[in-house]
């Protein structure tokens, strides 16, 4: 048995030593054509390539998939005076219609069938890609395989996939792998909680949103500025002015500070259903945050002039934003500052 690939040289005896060495090498020069040609010979012949060769194969690929359609600076030199050019980059020839992902699936599919199977680092990187191109079925059939296989990246792969799938909005895909990954026990992270809750939103399906959010309550996933967004503003558009009103409570509870906008839907609704005691008392718990946030951060300076202002308008400091500002400026040698703007603006 011989195996050439056109290269100039060839393995008289093809072993899985000899070929995967040869792979690593033409996928460290760049020759990935030519690699793509030798592990399809060795398919053929039956030789199993080692796990790193194919871990590097694909990686590969995948990397070249990622650069296909940007154009990267290229510079001229054998002339009297050199130059850069701009030049787009380009995928395997093998196949140009679906550029180097294609040759990606080939071999994962290949070497499947051959028992061996890559690092979960490579698994990864290769749904990533394959997502990020929108083949989100060949995602989620490499997933599936993960999990048979009960491979560590599993959890990953979910994250990964269901946020794809979020992205474009096919709710019944995104909500069956959620189901799937929940009933074996894995912890979905944040962002996919984020994804899920973003995209029903912004289809309208609230109580469907409502029950995801209670899910991520239940599994005790911390919730974001993000997430809070979301909810708010959905309940905003069905005029929930309570459910808004506790949502942006509870979001201030957890230290996050509203966006510009979210704090003026809430402020709204509350004074469109005459709930003026519910706008100063949010006012008051958000001026305070704020406060409180100025000090955390070491901006003294601006933490003194919020404070002078929230005095000045009647806003009182509530006792941890008290304890807070004096805290923060007790620390710095400045504690009589402190004392003598709550004595001058707050005699009592």
């Amino acid at each position: 048995m011989y195996l050439n690939a056109g290269l100039g040289v060839g393995i008289e005896s093809p072993d899985t030593y000899s070929c995967s060495n040869m792979l690593v090498g033409l996928c460290k020069v760049g020759r990935l054509e030519a690699a793509l040609e030798i592990f399809g010979r060795m398919d053929e012949i039956g030789v199993i390539p080692s796990r790193s060769a194919v871990n590097i194969l694909i990686g590969e690929l995948c990397s070249m998939s990622a650069k296909e359609g940007s154009v990267e600076k290229l510079r001229v030199k054998n002339t009297r005076r050199p130059y850069t050019i701009l030049v787009p980059n380009v995928g395997c020839s093998s196949n140009t219609n679906s550029g180097s992902i294609q040759p990606a699936i080939a071999v994962f599919r290949a070497v499947h069938r051959s028992g061996l199977w890559p690092s979960s680092f490579v698994v990864v990187k290769f749904i990533s890609e394959l997502c990020r191109l929108g083949k989100t079925e060949e995602a989620v059939e490499i997933l599936m395989i993960a999990e048979e296989k009960k491979l560590t990246c599993v959890g990953e792969g979910y994250s990964i996939v269901i946020r794809a799938l979020c992205e474009q909005r096919r709710v019944e895909e995104a909500s069956k792998l959620f189901g799937r990954m929940l009933q074996h026990g894995l912890k979905p992270k944040l962002v996919v909680y984020n994804s899920i809750i973003s995209m029903l939103c912004k289809l309208g399906n609230l109580n469907d949103a409502t029950r995801v959010y209670e899910i991520m309550n239940k599994k005790r996933c911390l919730p974001d500025n993000s997430t809070y967004a979301a909810l708010i503003h959905a309940n905003g558009e069905r005029k929930n002015w309570k459910v808004a009103y506790d949502l942006l409570t509870e979001m201030l509870g957890f230290g996050w500070i509203p966006h510009f906008h979210t704090y003026n839907l809430v402020d709204s609704l509350l004074r469109e259903h005459d709930q003026l005691d519910l706008c100063c008392k949010l006012e008051r718990k958000l001026e305070n945050k704020k406060l409180q946030k100025l000090c955390k951060i070491g901006q003294l300076d601006a933490a003194y002039e919020k404070a002078k202002s929230m005095l000045e308008q009647g806003i009182c400091l509530s006792p941890s934003a008290r304890d807070t500002f004096k805290d923060v400026f007790q620390k710095c040698g400045k504690l009589n500052v402190v004392r003598q703007l709550l004595e001058t603006i707050e005699p009592d």
